[in-house]
């Protein structure tokens, strides 16, 4: 393996420039952060592994040689990286001393794809705290929902510090663009799926709300909460109840409450 210790060096140039937006696009690529995370790329998604970088010291730990081997089995090139150079790629405070450079996941159209009998779909509008994206893909891909689309406005769900959020979750669910939400009305139509806006207030309480078999929860932005447009769209608006005088939730803990709620529902329906 050989050792980068150059910042003019092409593979950390490579690296460094999956930390913008537009390079990200170009490349088709993001940064993953961490020993747990890049196993499990590895694991289970390893023709998406496009490289792997490891500072020496990790690399000789008994984790390090695990990852290592497990890469080598699977044909991922690996280089070794100086720490002050890994440092400046990794979003952590404390970096582990690995990152790993992961292929956007492809998936199919989603108008080609085969939607189930009960469906969660995660719409977010707009939101631009990457912390609060990452978290709700993270509890999206725990109850199963079949994708997320997010609108132009969006923090970039593969940036360094969303996709650590998301622990990992960016890999297991599809993650699509969307122009806005009217782009996909129809399509959600013709599938039988609910429009449902959260709103902090006068909405349906969440938990008696009628829902659909088929569900898009809307998200909306921290600050502005769903567009106007949106709520002109949607065949339901809920809100979660609150005893006190608090404005609203986070905006990842409102989206974890109500998707769990769903997932709670549908647990139900299949024992029936």
């Amino acid at each position: 393996m050989r050792l980068v210790i150059s910042r003019h060096n092409e593979v950390f140039k490579f690296l460094r420039a999956l930390t913008e937006p537009q390079t990200r696009k170009k490349q088709g690529a993001f940064l993953l952060d961490g020993a747990t995370f890049v196993a499990e790329a590895l694991d289970d998604a390893p023709t998406l592994v496009r490289l792997v970088a490891l500072t020496p010291s990790f690399a000789e730990t008994e984790r390090g040689r695990h990852i290592i081997a497990k890469a080598q089995s699977q044909g991922v090139p690996i280089v070794l990286m100086t720490p002050e150079l890994l440092d400046e790629l990794a979003p952590s405070e404390t970096p582990q001393g690995i990152v790993a450079a992961i292929a956007q996941p492809t998936w199919e159209r989603l108008e080609r794809r085969t939607i189930p009998p009960f469906a969660t779909f995660v719409i977010l509008e707009g939101l631009q705290d990457p912390t609060n994206v990452g978290a709700i893909l993270r509890t999206a891909a725990a109850v199963g929902a079949v994708a997320v689309l997010y609108t132009k406005g969006t923090a970039d769900p593969f940036a360094p510090k969303t996709v650590r959020a998301s622990a990992g979750s960016i890999l297991r669910l599809p993650v699509l663009p969307i122009s806005s939400i009217s782009e996909v009305q129809s399509w959600l139509k013709e599938q039988g799926v609910q429009l449902v806006a959260t709103v902090p207030h006068g909405g349906t309480d969440c938990f008696d709300a009628d829902y659909a078999p088929r569900v898009a929860l809307v998200i909306g932005n921290e600050a502005r909460g769903v567009s106007t447009e949106t709520l002109q769209l949607a065949d339901l608006k809920v809100s979660i109840p609150m005893q006190s005088k608090v404005a609203s939730l986070n905006a990842a803990v409102a989206a974890a409450i109500i998707l769990y709620e769903l997932f709670r529902r549908r647990r139900g329906a299949r024992r029936d």
